[in-house]
């Protein structure tokens, strides 16, 4: 999703920065029901949840910027020498896992985390975007799980349906409804993966283009509990991708609420405000290049 919607994590024509003097206002704060409805009159595919901007480049070089910062900061995730990684580390013991919240039909999760790490856990509230998701996968149409029969420690992908407002990233199902697990493992430290009541911890947590649809005390705390469930090491992190509007005059953060969807769309300084009062250190900041210029601006954090 791009810029300014979000309950499904992928963007819409919303983003377009003419809708900001009119569709967009001061909030009060979002209501998650109206957002859940909001999203379930959208197509579930690529270009429903992209608004429109899904046949063009917009979903490739989002996608190509992102694998690429992921590369450059958790060195593990490289398999051979390249520029960002000359000399990969041993592959560890534990399987690289990734979450994928307000996940869509989990277009970040196939083209992005998948394409990286072993077990992909993909959170998304809407009931066939999660699905189509899962569908997708289970019929093979994603590469990796294609691809992961041939060699390696083999891929995972598990589907749960549930939003962020109740989800604890350690527990990922444990507030939500298990659609089903795609691949298998051969290797590694095999958790109880898919089962209701696992425990995870985490090399990445991926939120883009969702975190419109939280309030901002809602977001601080589900931020405190995707702190606490990253792998207790220096190369796991919570990547923030969204939306960015103006700051207000003299730098102040500020944010906007869309009614037509009920999502927020926050300056670059409200989001600074809420990574430090979540407790979140800033360790790299990245703006996406190549989008079409009425798209809002869209910045990448990694955070942790």
């Amino acid at each position: 999703m791009p810029p300014s919607q979000a309950i499904n994590g992928e963007p819409s024509s919303k983003r377009q920065r003419p809708n900001v003097g009119s569709a967009l206002k001061k909030p009060p704060a979002p209501s998650y029901d109206q957002g859940l409805a909001y999203w379930d009159g959208i197509e579930a595919s690529v270009d429903g949840v992209l608004g429109g901007f899904g046949n063009g480049p917009v979903p490739h070089v989002d996608q190509l910027s992102s694998r690429l910062l992921l590369l450059s900061l958790i060195p593990s995730l490289g398999t051979f020498p390249n520029p960002l990684t000359p000399s990969p580390p041993p592959t560890p013991s534990h399987r690289l896992t990734a979450l994928d919240v307000g996940a869509g039909i989990g277009r970040v999760s196939r083209h992005v985390l998948l394409p990286l790490f072993e077990d992909v856990i993909t959170v998304e509230p809407v009931g066939k975007f999660i699905d189509e998701g899962y569908r997708q996968g289970r019929d093979r149409e994603w590469a990796d799980l294609q691809r992961q029969k041939e060699s390696g420690r083999g891929k995972r992908v598990w589907f749960v349906k549930g939003g962020l407002q109740t989800l604890d990233p350690r527990y990922p199902a444990k507030n939500g409804e298990v659609v089903g697990v795609v691949g298998e493992a051969r290797g590694g430290d095999t958790v109880a993966f898919g089962e209701a009541e696992a425990e995870v911890v985490y090399d990445a947590i991926w939120c883009q283009w969702c975190l419109g649809h939280m309030s901002t005390p809602d977001l601080i705390t589900f931020f405190k509990k995707a702190q606490s469930a990253l792998r207790d090491n220096t190369e796991s992190f919570v990547f923030v991708k969204e939306n960015c509007c103006d700051d207000a005059p003299g730098g102040t953060g500020q944010e906007f609420l869309d009614e037509e969807d009920s999502s927020l769309t926050r300056s670059h300084q409200k989001w600074l405000d809420i990574f430090k009062e979540a407790g979140l250190e800033v360790v790299r900041e990245e703006v996406q290049e190549g989008l079409p210029d009425e798209l809002f601006v869209v910045k990448t954090w990694a955070l942790r």
